[in-house]
């Protein structure tokens, strides 16, 4: 079972009919979007299986980072794979504190590369959008201050782990 696509932002990711037609004659329009998608959670793990690609398979006991919907042709293999983007990171933008967990290697690591045909189109938008996103991101940020800033924090985190390993000594009194 393809969890449906739910919509983004509230705002429409798929062209209108009219423009499908004009461009696509052949291609089927993406389901109407509706309202925005909240991606608010408690714990960690809800939170992944709520992405439209992402759902437990039989035989595994984490979930499959990488089950997207099929596709009937390239044009909306090409747009699943940005709105896919755009809910992975509505997601990470609602749950600030999820980000740099490894969620997006976990979905690339369950990703086929060596499959042709849609499913290539449907990763390659993917991560074409989440690219544009980065540069969009990047261009409010001054990248060497905040690289220095996030070595500085993981070494303040290694010194910390470090000191609360070490058996602390009795004092002699």
């Amino acid at each position: 079972m393809v969890k449906p696509v739910r919509p983004v932002l509230g705002i429409e990711l798929s062209p209108s009919s009219a423009e499908t037609q004009d461009i696509h004659q052949d291609a089927s329009p993406l389901p109407p979007l509706g309202p925005r998608s909240r991606y608010r959670f408690a714990g960690p793990h809800a939170k992944d299986l709520s992405l439209p690609f992402i759902r437990r398979i039989k035989g595994r006991t984490y979930p499959h980072y990488w089950q997207p919907a099929e596709a009937k042709n390239e044009f909306e293999a090409c747009a699943l794979g940005r709105q896919y983007a755009a809910h992975l990171a509505q997601l990470l933008k609602l749950n600030r504190q999820h980000s740099g967990r490894g969620l997006l290697f976990r979905i690339t690591n369950d990703m086929d590369f060596s499959e042709r045909g849609h499913r290539r189109s449907m990763c390659k938008s993917f991560f074409n959008y989440l690219e544009i996103l980065l540069n969009l991101g990047v261009q409010q940020v001054d990248l060497p201050k905040h690289v220095e800033a996030m070595q500085r924090f993981h070494l303040s985190l290694d010194e910390l782990n470090t000191l609360q390993r070490k058996p602390r000594r009795k004092k002699k009194g």
